[in-house]
């Protein structure tokens, strides 16, 4: 009888026998990975067009055990008899130096393979698929000595990274138990043997043997009897697997110094249910997920002649044979593929590998080979079963079932729930019941108490409508006669205003022949001017008789009002005293309301006409007393009236705008609209300032809107108006704001789309570019589509003023770092660069801008390359007439040769030459800039 595996000499690393000293080494043939030259290459097994595995398909992996000290002698020198070919997952099988067999696989591992490698690579998804709820097998064949045993069970107690598959697949699922926060696992597990055709258990050995059972509903095979062990933590582990390694049967044999003499099996059972939590339903599931990982150690198949067995090792040698070739037949007979009949009861290995192949399982096999030549033969037959395992395809399920525990606690806590839930309607159903009996009770009284003061009101209904008649005819009368008065004095301050104008027009033109006058004689111009200041005595004495007759007319107005106020009063007093009832003092107090604001409201419109002819006075006087100057100290439209204060601010404004070019800072540039629809740079119009300020006062209580509204009207002339208040509103900051909110974006928008007239389309353009220096309005404007419509209108511009708005929209969109590939993808640099061909210099400063500000965004090597600028940017730097768009220009060369992306593009284009002017130069923004990027190694290296 072979004796226990613990009373025989320790294994290495592959299982082998060594004397439990050595350690494996690989050996390295330095051969090419194809044969040479004039091999031949006998395939027995046709490559898979993919590497990934086929769902359900049994995987096959390969792995050689390298080569141990004691057999190097063996090996020598010569070329390797077996070559893995890891990278295409191949194994050659060489025979001699014209014959090579070639095997392709799921998996090939080479010697130098680790233990976590094969885990990770080919066992980890069976295992993953177990915890799931599938089947799964994992199982090593191969000769015996090839290293099975150490690829799977090795416990790992010397050295912690040659822990075998089954220590790694227990800490896989116990990792992936402490994770799933949403489940409750048991996870148990039995350990037995097939030895000499008997099952026998491993953690209880004093068991008779075991009998194999098979469930007529779910056709699962099992061992009745066997003991099965609750695994909580990866120590409870190790001890079971250690007194089942304990028991295993081993002998001393030629080949391997501990051979297996017996199949091992370990099933691994692993349910899951859902976690109870007082807040389930019925809509929650109730069912539980069973998985089964089987992983089989099977005995190494063994010539006599080679291992030297005799008596008890010679009847194991036989079983275990036996038993493989069993298996093989199955594996034949399911690869040919709707086999009669399977021959799963010729041995019961094949009885237990039931569900493992041709069954609902996923396997794995690992076929085990040698690297001597003496074992070429076992070799190839054990590369050629796992030719045949390849092909056999498995109908994997998850498995699931109903847990009753779980689904009457659920039924139990939803009944609890619906009771509660009719006790509350019962009680609601009650306490609105009486609730309704109330509110019937209150709706009689209303009903009764409604129908008594309807025959009141009807009553005094008849009352007040002979009174209203009579004040509303009173009313009516006082309103005809004040009306007619104040047409009356309308009529005649019209008047009074065209006699005026008429009076301003004959001193106008008069003027105009004093000054023709005055360049012949300069005593024809005192006389002109004696004559002028003798009209303008004529129009202040007709001012003041107006002033005198409208004062007159204000108290003879005031004299009316008084009166009727009196006779209101007079009514008031006899209506009160002619009635007693309250309610008809109400309504009489009503009408005398109505009369009250009648009167207020003829009051006020009497005000509002005096009003007007007080602006008209005001107005003559204004021009009396620009006629009263000599026309030589009157302004003129090429005169500057701006105040000093205002000027000084502008060239501050100006100079601040020049100083920090170079800066960290992208450069944004708003615009101010002229009366002629022409633009300048916000802050070179000084003028501009208190135009807005004027503008922005009178619209807050006028509203964007009713601005907004005029952008649709037809009269072209409205909309260019209107469209010129919006632009120069948008040039300052505080007013864009709610520009965007009231809808300026969308109405600009419509405006470019709709409109063909040139000088409205420019201010619009210019209205956007002042939007534009507003992070989050750049923003809005790439999602409306701003970018395609600026596109658009830039094909058709032909204005230098029109394709300078243009251009100063996109070169504030070029300081976003966000939106640089939307400008990329909507065609706008491409738009720059075309318009850097431009003459004039307006245009060329905004696209230079835009260029500085593109680059400075830009991280890595920037579109601009890529779209031909680099050209145009030495071209605008080496204008030395134009400061600023050479300015812009420096600064945009600088940033692009400063990234090392840009390197080549910088070399072929020639900018390194102006680079080296730069900084030689004079511009102390850029010396430095330019003098960092030419002593760049990059850059040194090439000269």
């Amino acid at each position: 009888m072979a004796t226990p595996r613990s009373n025989s000499p320790s294994r290495n690393a592959f299982g082998s026998s060594s004397g439990g000293v050595n350690t494996p080494r690989s050996t390295s043939t330095g051969r090419s990975n194809r044969p040479a030259s004039g091999v031949s290459s006998r395939p027995t097994s046709a490559r898979r067009k993919d590497d990934k595995p086929v769902d359900g398909r049994v995987r096959v992996a390969v792995r050689l055990r390298p080569v141990l000290p004691a057999e190097e002698a063996e090996v020598g020198d010569r070329a390797a008899t077996i070559e893995v070919e890891s990278e295409v997952k191949r194994v050659l099988v060489k025979r001699d130096l014209w014959d090579c067999d070639s095997y392709q696989y799921d998996n090939a591992f080479p010697g130098t393979s680790s233990q976590r490698r094969l885990y990770e690579e080919f066992c980890s998804p069976v295992v993953e698929s177990v915890v799931k709820g599938y089947n799964g097998t994992i199982m090593a064949y191969g000769q015996t000595g090839t290293g099975k045993t150490h690829t799977l069970g090795n416990l790992g107690h010397e050295d912690a990274s040659q822990r075998g598959i089954v220590v790694r697949a227990m800490e896989h699922v116990l990792n992936t138990v402490t994770e799933d926060t949403a489940g409750q696992y048991k996870i148990s597990l039995s350990y037995l043997q097939l030895y000499m055709e008997c099952v026998l258990d491993l953690l209880e050995p004093t068991k008779e043997q075991l009998q194999i059972s098979e469930d007529p509903v779910t056709g699962e095979v099992y061992c009745a009897g066997a003991k099965v062990v609750e695994v909580n933590d990866l120590e409870g582990l190790l001890t079971i697997l250690k007194i089942g390694e304990d028991h295993r049967v081993v002998a001393n044999q030629r080949l391997n110094a501990t051979s297996s003499r017996s199949h091992s099996l370990l099933i691994i059972n692993i349910r899951r249910l859902p976690k109870q939590t007082a807040e389930m339903g019925l809509t929650e599931s109730v069912t539980a997920t069973k998985g089964k990982l089987l992983i089989v150690d099977l005995a190494g198949s063994e010539r006599i002649a080679k291992s030297g067995s005799e008596g008890q090792m010679l009847e194991e040698a036989k079983f275990i044979n036996l038993s493989l070739t069993a298996l093989g037949k199955c594996i034949n007979t399911i690869a040919e593929g709707n086999p009669s009949h399977i021959p799963y009861r010729d041995s019961k290995l094949t009885r237990m590998l039931k569900d493992s192949f041709g069954g609902t399982a996923r396997t794995s096999l690992i076929v085990c080979i040698s690297p001597l030549r003496s074992h070429i033969s076992e070799t190839s037959s054990a590369l050629q079963f796992g030719q045949r395992a390849i092909k056999i395809e498995n109908t994997t399920k998850i498995r699931e079932e109903v847990d009753l525990k779980l689904l009457n606690y659920r039924l139990q806590a939803e009944l609890d729930r619906t009771n509660n839930l009719y006790e509350q309607a019962v009680s609601s159903m009650q306490r609105l019941a009486k609730e309704a009996m109330q509110d019937k009770k209150k709706m009689e009284e209303a009903q009764a108490k409604c129908l008594e003061a309807e025959h009141q009101v009807q009553a005094e209904k008849v009352i007040q409508e002979k009174i209203v008649a009579q004040y509303r005819q009173m009313m009516a009368d006082s309103e005809m006669k004040l009306r007619a008065e104040a047409d009356e004095k309308v009529s005649m301050e019209r008047g009074l205003k065209k006699t005026v104008e008429a009076q301003l027009l004959q001193v106008e033109e008069e003027r105009a022949r004093e000054q023709e006058v005055a360049k012949q004689a300069a005593a024809k111009q005192d006389r002109d001017q004696a004559m002028t200041a003798q009209q303008l005595a004529q129009t202040q004495t007709l001012l003041q008789e107006l002033r005198t007759t409208n004062a007159k007319e204000a108290e003879e107005h005031s004299r009316q009002v008084s009166a009727k106020e009196a006779l209101v009063r007079q009514l008031q007093d006899a209506m009160a005293a002619g009635e007693s009832s309250a309610a008809a003092a109400a309504a009489k107090e009503a009408v005398l309301a109505d009369a009250r604001g009648e009167a207020a409201k003829l009051a006020q419109d009497y005000r509002i006409l005096l009003q007007e002819k007080d602006v008209l006075a005001h107005e003559n006087i204004r021009l009396t007393s620009q006629l009263a100057a000599h026309p030589a100290t009157l302004p003129t439209p090429s005169q500057d009236p701006e105040p000093e204060t205002h000027r000084a601010r502008s060239v501050r404004h100006s100079r601040r705008g020049n100083s920090d070019i170079n800066n960290q800072e992208t450069l944004s540039q708003g615009f101010a609209v002229g009366e002629d629809g022409n633009t300048a740079p916000k802050g070179q119009w000084t003028q501009h300032r208190d135009a807005v300020s004027a503008v922005s006062k009178l619209f807050e209580h006028v509203g964007l809107s009713t601005v907004f509204g005029l952008l649709k009207y037809d009269d072209r002339d409205v909309r260019l108006h209107a469209v010129k208040v919006i632009a120069n509103l948008a040039a300052e900051e505080e007013n864009q704001v709610n520009i965007v909110q009231e809808g300026g974006l969308e109405a600009l928008f419509d405006l470019l789309q709709s409109c063909t007239d040139e000088m409205t389309l420019r201010v619009a353009a210019g209205a956007i570019a002042n939007l534009a220096m507003s992070e989050a309005n750049q923003n809005r404007i790439v999602q409306d589509g701003g970018l395609e419509l600026l596109v658009k209108l830039s094909l058709s511009a032909q204005d230098s003023q029109t394709q300078r708005m243009i251009a100063g929209a996109i070169a504030n969109l070029c300081g976003n770092a966000n939106i640089l590939d939307k400008l990329q993808n909507s065609g706008s640099l491409r738009m720059l660069v075309e318009l850097s061909n431009s003459e004039h210099v307006d245009v060329l400063s905004q696209v230079a801008r835009g260029f500085a500000n593109n680059s400075k965004c830009t991280k890595g090597k920037t579109n601009l390359i890529e779209l031909g600028a680099l050209p145009a940017i030495l071209h605008l730097a080496s204008k030395t007439s134009l400061t600023t768009v050479r300015k812009h220009a420096m600064l945009a060369l600088c940033q692009i040769a400063s990234c090392a992306a840009n390197v080549d593009q910088v070399r072929s284009s020639g900018a390194l030459q102006m680079l080296t002017e730069i900084a030689n130069s004079q511009w102390d923004e850029f010396k430095q800039m330019a003098a960092t990027v030419v002593s760049n190694p990059i850059y040194q290296c090439t000269k």
